[in-house]
Formats: structure tokens, C-alpha cells, sequence
């Protein structure tokens, strides 16, 4: 078997049903939920499945649904290929699905973590005061200028996604995001549109929920591990040595480097197959704009993970 670069998706990719069909399939998957549920005290495949109460994309509910749902299928492929994952990376809430994949991260605390860093974020900032939007088109050089141009001390934007030559997420104030989105229009730069979240997710604006997770994390521990896993915050490959809480506190105020991380996992395993192990196809996606060269396997549904298992057993 070839390299494998796992990577795991972040808030974005969840849909009610995710997960459903291989639940039916495979008995690991499904022992996985009901540990999470275990582990929160609410019905995990109840709230993935069904999601009778709309609580899917509350995002206290949406990053432990998302982990869960990764970890299962890590799970399956575990059991029925036999693969161990050594080098890894995950987009923003991803990172922790990662880490459990190291096993630097027990399952349970990794939940709790991600249960208490949703609700951290959405208490940092009121309702309706911080927006996000991303912008699309070839000019991403600029936008980061423009942001400094908008900005002031009390009303900010930033750029917080780096997710692939073209596209980049914005986050801060309303306003100011808001103000982004009209000169991107004005300068025919491309698109830039609002995005439908409840906080400005990895913005500065965010400092206080980082100083919370820095408390929490302080009982958590981080196990030993063998791995590399490539770190949001700097994009740089982290051994056991290097990777710290400190690297995990610093992700929620600071800017999702998605594309450099694509560019170290190719450097470091250039003719890996990828895997992003986890609901949706965003990072697939993001991989095949980035580098078209790349074998990026799905995982999102049956058909693609019963697919990912074959080719895998080669």
C-alpha cells in the first residue's frame, strides 16, 4: 500500500442524514455514535440522522456531529484496510478529528473539548455584531490589503481561510466585512459573498474564546504519539515534540493556512493518495483546485467510502 495523507473536514460539511447508510452497513461506525452519545449525553445518531430539533448547524452541535462522524469512518477504514494514519491534517474543528487519528487525542475528550469550543466561540461575540464571506476569484494577493484599507481599531476584517488559491474567507465585524464585499464588487475583483454563520469564526474577534479552550485544555491531556500531523496556525509539520495546546488555542483567533498545509503534506508524501475521512467533499474539492495531480478519495457517503475501501486494498 502507498502513502496516505488523511485529511479531516471542518463546520461546513454537515447534512442531516450524514452518515445514515454507513451506520446501516457497519457495526463499528455505528458502536462509534453511541460512544459519542456516551460521552455528551445527547443521542449522537439521532442529531446526525434526523436532526429533529434543528440543532445540526448550532455550531456547538455541528463540531462534535462532524468529529464523530470522521472518527466512525476513520473507523471503518481502519478495521476493514488496516491503514494507520501517520501523516494528517483537518480544516479548523478537522484538526482535533486528526489528532484522534494519532491517538493524541482520546475520542471522549476530543468531543468535550469540541462541544465546549462551540459554545466559547458563540459566546465571544453577540449575535448579528461579526459576519464571514468568502471571496472567489483571482486576485486573493489584494484581499488581504483591502482588509487593512477597511479596517479600523474598532470595526476589523481579516482574512481567516486560506483554503485554496482562489478562494479565501473573510471574518470580523459586520460592517467592515460587509465593506470588503463592495470594493471586491467595485474593483471587479471577483466574488465575494456573505456567509449564513452565526460568528466571525477565527478573527482577533475570537480572543476571548481562545482564553477560554486555554482553560479547558489544561485537563486534557495530549498522549504520545508517532505521527506528523501539519498544524493549521503556522502550516508546519508537527511531530509529538512540537505540537502543543498552545497550537490548538492559537487556531481560534488566528487564520486557517489551508493552502500552505496542502503544499507541506505534497512536499512531504509527493504519490500519497489522500483521504478526507468525514461528511461532504469540501476538502476534496479544495485539493483538486489546489494540485489537479492529486488522487483525493471521499468518504462522505457508502458508495464513496465502500470506493475509498477497494482502492485502498490494492
Amino acid at each position: 500500500m502507498s502513502d496516505i495523507v488523511f485529511v479531516f473536514p471542518g463546520q461546513g460539511s454537515q447534512t442531516v442524514g450524514m452518515g445514515k447508510e454507513i451506520s446501516e452497513q457497519f457495526q463499528e461506525f455505528k458502536e462509534t455514535l453511541q460512544e459519542a452519545s456516551d460521552s455528551l449525553g445527547f443521542n449522537m445518531e439521532r442529531l446526525c440522522f434526523e436532526d429533529p430539533e434543528a440543532k445540526l448547524n448550532l455550531t456547538e452541535f455541528t463540531q462534535p456531529a462532524i468529529l464523530a462522524i470522521s472518527v466512525a469512518t476513520l473507523r471503518v477504514l481502519q478495521k476493514r484496510v488496516g491503514v494507520t494514519p501517520t501523516l494528517v491534517a483537518g480544516h479548523s474543528l478537522g484538526e482535533y478529528s486528526a489528532l484522534v487519528s494519532l491517538g493524541a487525542l482520546d475520542f471522549s475528550d476530543a468531543l468535550r473539548a469540541v462541544h465546549f469550543r462551540g459554545q466559547a466561540m458563540q459566546r465571544a461575540v453577540p449575535v448579528g455584531v461579526g459576519a464571514m464571506a468568502a471571496y472567489l476569484g483571482n486576485s486573493s494577493e489584494l484581499i488581504p490589503e483591502i482588509c487593512k484599507e477597511v479596517s479600523t481599531s474598532d470595526c476589523k476584517v481579516e482574512v481567516v481561510n486560506f483554503n485554496s488559491p482562489g478562494q479565501l474567507v473573510l471574518s470580523g465585524h459586520k460592517k467592515a466585512v460587509a465593506k470588503v464585499c463592495e470594493e471586491v464588487s467595485a474593483r471587479k475583483l471577483g466574488r465575494a459573498k456573505e456567509l449564513p454563520v452565526s460568528a466571525p469564526f477565527h478573527s482577533s474577534l475570537m480572543q476571548p474564546a481562545a482564553d477560554e479552550m486555554a482553560k479547558f485544555l489544561a485537563n486534557i491531556p495530549l498522549n504520545s504519539f508517532s505521527g506528523k500531523i501539519v498544524a493549521n496556525v503556522d502550516a508546519k509539520l508537527h511531530t509529538v515534540q512540537s505540537y502543543t495546546h498552545e497550537t490548538l488555542i492559537k487556531q481560534i483567533a488566528n487564520a486557517v493556512l489551508w493552502t500552505q498545509s496542502l503544499a507541506i503534506l505534497k512536499d512531504s508524501a509527493p504519490h500519497a493518495n489522500w483521504v478526507e475521512v468525514g461528511p461532504g467533499k469540501v476538502l476534496q474539492g479544495l485539493t483538486k483546485k489546489t494540485y489537479e495531480t492529486v488522487n483525493c478519495l471521499g468518504t462522505q457517503d457508502l458508495t464513496s467510502l465502500k470506493s475509498t475501501i477497494e482502492t485502498l486494498s490494492k
